[in-house]
């Protein structure tokens, strides 16, 4: 089972080289969005599967090793801008990864969010990218286990972690967004 491939993602590069991407319209930038709720998905749809007892939790984490690779993989795009948003996003999925890696293995945080999001910018603002990308995955975790993800209070900074957030962010979505369509499947069968 390969819960997301290379063609998958060379699908998003080429329809975000279609896209005309302008300042000026939010909506043209949609499709960033719209391919990083398509990867919190699949994370999802892996994590249903060890749940659902599909596969093992071991190849699970071999497939996230796999996806990881997908990840490191340089595509060409027509617009530089294209390219830089490619790759901020590209970070959040890597967030989106290792937070799912995070929830099969169970190792929770107790930590509430801001917390957890202050400790993670202290560690960027002393130069650990590592552990700061390790806590925000712990972040992850805890909205892929069902917490909600709370106002933050975030900081003004240029900072990697706000990268990572906007990936915890789209998993916060994409679990609003199941819970709205369950609820509303209850609504039909009445």
């Amino acid at each position: 089972m390969v819960f997301y491939t290379e063609d998958r993602l060379k699908n998003w590069v080429e329809r975000i080289n279609e896209q005309e991407i302008d300042f000026e319209t939010a909506e043209s930038f949609e499709v960033f969005d719209k391919m990083m709720e398509d990867f919190v998905v699949a994370c999802m749809n892996l994590i249903r599967s060890v749940r659902d007892r599909e596969i093992t939790k071991k190849e699970a984490l071999s497939e996230i090793e796999a996806v990881f690779e997908i990840l490191q993989s340089e595509f060409e795009f027509n617009d530089q801008l294209k390219g830089d948003f490619f790759q901020f996003t590209k970070e959040s999925m890597k967030t989106i990864l290792e937070s799912t890696k995070v929830c099969l293995e169970g190792k929770l945080s107790k930590k509430d969010f801001q917390s957890l999001l202050d400790q993670a910018v202290k560690k960027e603002k002393e130069g650990d990218l590592d552990s700061a990308f390790e806590i925000m995955a712990k972040m992850g975790a805890k909205v892929l286990k069902g917490e909600k993800l709370p106002e933050l209070d975030v900081p003004d900074d240029e900072l990697l972690v706000l990268n990572w957030l906007d990936g915890i962010d789209a998993i916060n979505t994409v679990v609003l967004i199941n819970e709205i369509d369950v609820s509303e499947e209850g609504i039909d069968e009445d």
